[in-house]
Protein backbone atom coordinates (compact mmCIF):
# COMPACT_ATOMS: atom_id res chain seq x y z
CA UNK A 1 0.00 0.00 0.00
CA UNK A 2 1.13 3.32 -0.78
CA UNK A 3 1.08 5.93 1.91
CA UNK A 4 -0.33 9.06 1.04
CA UNK A 5 2.48 12.28 1.14
CA UNK A 6 1.84 15.03 3.38
CA UNK A 7 1.75 18.18 1.34
CA UNK A 8 4.15 21.01 2.87
CA UNK A 9 2.70 24.40 2.98
CA UNK A 10 3.62 26.88 0.47
CA UNK A 11 6.37 28.92 2.49
CA UNK A 12 5.20 32.67 2.21
CA UNK A 13 7.86 35.34 1.63
CA UNK A 14 8.33 39.00 1.40
CA UNK A 15 10.48 40.95 -0.41
CA UNK A 16 11.09 44.90 -0.25
CA UNK A 17 11.73 47.47 -3.75
CA UNK A 18 13.85 50.13 -2.82
CA UNK A 19 14.09 52.12 -6.09
CA UNK A 20 16.40 55.12 -6.65
CA UNK A 21 17.46 56.85 -9.96
CA UNK A 22 15.22 54.20 -11.72
CA UNK A 23 17.63 51.59 -9.80
CA UNK A 24 16.10 48.76 -7.60
CA UNK A 25 18.41 47.82 -4.73
CA UNK A 26 19.47 43.88 -4.89
CA UNK A 27 21.20 42.23 -1.86
CA UNK A 28 23.70 39.24 -2.22
CA UNK A 29 25.19 36.65 0.41
CA UNK A 30 25.42 32.91 1.14
CA UNK A 31 28.27 32.90 -1.40
CA UNK A 32 25.96 33.43 -3.81
CA UNK A 33 26.76 34.52 -7.58
CA UNK A 34 23.59 36.41 -8.30
CA UNK A 35 21.76 39.12 -6.31
CA UNK A 36 18.11 39.25 -5.59
CA UNK A 37 15.29 41.54 -3.38
CA UNK A 38 15.82 41.96 0.41
CA UNK A 39 13.50 40.25 2.24
CA UNK A 40 12.87 36.56 3.76
CA UNK A 41 10.09 34.45 5.44
CA UNK A 42 7.47 35.35 7.17
CA UNK A 43 7.32 33.80 10.93
CA UNK A 44 4.68 31.97 12.35
CA UNK A 45 1.59 34.39 13.39
CA UNK A 46 3.64 37.20 11.76
CA UNK A 47 1.72 39.21 8.99
CA UNK A 48 3.65 39.99 5.95
CA UNK A 49 4.07 44.05 7.25
CA UNK A 50 5.83 42.69 10.05
CA UNK A 51 7.78 40.45 8.31
CA UNK A 52 8.73 43.02 6.03
CA UNK A 53 9.99 45.30 8.73
CA UNK A 54 11.70 42.85 10.32
CA UNK A 55 13.54 41.29 7.36
CA UNK A 56 14.58 44.85 6.10
CA UNK A 57 15.89 45.84 9.19
CA UNK A 58 17.66 42.69 10.07
CA UNK A 59 19.05 42.63 6.23
CA UNK A 60 20.12 46.09 5.58
CA UNK A 61 20.21 47.48 9.30
CA UNK A 62 17.55 50.54 7.87
CA UNK A 63 14.17 51.33 9.32
CA UNK A 64 11.06 51.37 6.45
CA UNK A 65 9.48 54.90 6.69
CA UNK A 66 6.48 53.73 4.00
CA UNK A 67 5.47 50.81 2.05
CA UNK A 68 2.75 49.79 0.13
CA UNK A 69 1.77 46.28 -1.63
CA UNK A 70 2.93 45.59 -5.41
CA UNK A 71 2.87 42.42 -6.51
CA UNK A 72 2.43 38.65 -5.72
CA UNK A 73 3.29 35.65 -6.95
CA UNK A 74 3.72 31.99 -6.77
CA UNK A 75 7.45 31.22 -8.05
CA UNK A 76 9.56 27.77 -7.10
CA UNK A 77 7.04 26.52 -4.58
CA UNK A 78 6.33 30.02 -2.09
CA UNK A 79 3.82 32.94 -2.57
CA UNK A 80 6.41 35.86 -2.74
CA UNK A 81 4.54 39.53 -1.92
CA UNK A 82 6.70 41.92 -2.77
CA UNK A 83 6.48 45.90 -1.23
CA UNK A 84 7.65 49.38 -2.96
CA UNK A 85 9.20 50.57 0.20
CA UNK A 86 11.18 53.81 1.42
CA UNK A 87 13.63 53.69 3.86
CA UNK A 88 15.31 55.93 6.66
CA UNK A 89 19.11 55.09 7.47
CA UNK A 90 22.04 53.96 5.65
CA UNK A 91 22.00 50.87 4.28
CA UNK A 92 24.63 48.22 6.14
CA UNK A 93 24.66 44.74 5.07
CA UNK A 94 24.15 42.49 8.14
CA UNK A 95 23.31 38.81 9.04
CA UNK A 96 23.40 36.67 5.74
CA UNK A 97 23.65 39.68 3.35
CA UNK A 98 27.23 40.48 2.39
CA UNK A 99 26.86 42.76 -0.58
CA UNK A 100 24.14 45.57 -2.33
CA UNK A 101 24.38 46.60 -5.67
CA UNK A 102 21.72 48.98 -7.36
CA UNK A 103 20.46 47.50 -10.66
CA UNK A 104 19.07 48.53 -13.83
CA UNK A 105 19.23 46.86 -17.35
CA UNK A 106 22.52 47.94 -18.04
CA UNK A 107 23.99 46.60 -14.69
CA UNK A 108 26.67 44.37 -14.81
CA UNK A 109 25.46 42.52 -11.82
CA UNK A 110 23.95 38.80 -12.31
CA UNK A 111 20.13 39.10 -11.08
CA UNK A 112 17.96 36.21 -9.75
CA UNK A 113 16.08 34.19 -11.88
CA UNK A 114 13.21 34.60 -9.96
CA UNK A 115 13.63 38.57 -10.24
CA UNK A 116 14.16 38.63 -13.65
CA UNK A 117 11.12 36.50 -14.61
CA UNK A 118 8.36 37.67 -11.75
CA UNK A 119 9.23 41.34 -10.74
CA UNK A 120 11.74 43.30 -12.88
CA UNK A 121 9.27 43.13 -15.96
CA UNK A 122 6.47 45.29 -14.25
CA UNK A 123 9.09 47.46 -12.53
CA UNK A 124 10.08 48.08 -16.35
CA UNK A 125 6.65 48.26 -18.12
CA UNK A 126 5.61 50.80 -15.83
CA UNK A 127 8.58 52.69 -16.13
CA UNK A 128 10.26 52.13 -12.05
CA UNK A 129 13.60 50.70 -13.43
CA UNK A 130 15.34 50.96 -16.70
Amino acid sequence: MIKPQKLQPMRHSVRGLIIKDKKVLLVTGHAADFYWTPGGGREPGETAEEAIHREISEELSVRITSLRPYSTFNYDGQKVDNYLIEIDGTVTPANEITGTAWYSTQSDIKASNGFLKTVLPQLLKEGLVE
